[in-house]
């Protein structure tokens, strides 16, 4: 293979590359500041849910300096705050079903912050 393509495969590679980080990036940034479709789940210690929140059109942060996640109730107007062991999960497309698996729950089962003790789950 010539040095020529060498370099021009190499620079293909890092594009893709970059690409791949900078879309991850775009929709993070896009989700913190204009809001997105996500599945919520925190979990007691045994690893089952507990609490679960199936949220449309919200922006959820970090919270600085601590290892939770806060964002506001689009119904009550009230700010959420979770910590501890929680997960959570961008959706795409309104694929709700589809997305709440890959966080252990049944998006039929979540409500709007409890989950029921007796629903089977398998968190990731």
């Amino acid at each position: 293979m010539s040095k020529m393509r060498r370099v021009v495969l190499f620079v293909l590679i890092a594009l893709s590359a970059a690409c791949a980080g900078v879309n991850r990036s775009c929709s993070s940034w896009g989700a913190s500041n204009f809001g997105a479709d996500w599945v919520v789940v925190q979990y007691r210690m045994d690893g089952t849910a507990f609490n679960c929140w199936k949220l449309e059109s919200v922006a959820i942060d970090n919270e600085s300096n601590t290892d939770g996640i806060y964002w506001k109730d689009s119904a009550t107007n009230h700010l959420v705050h979770i910590s501890g062991w929680y997960n959570r999960v961008q959706v795409t497309m309104k694929q709700f079903a589809d997305a709440a698996p890959l966080v252990g729950v049944d998006i039929a089962q979540c409500g709007n912050g409890k989950y029921p003790t007796t629903a089977k789950t398998n968190p990731q």
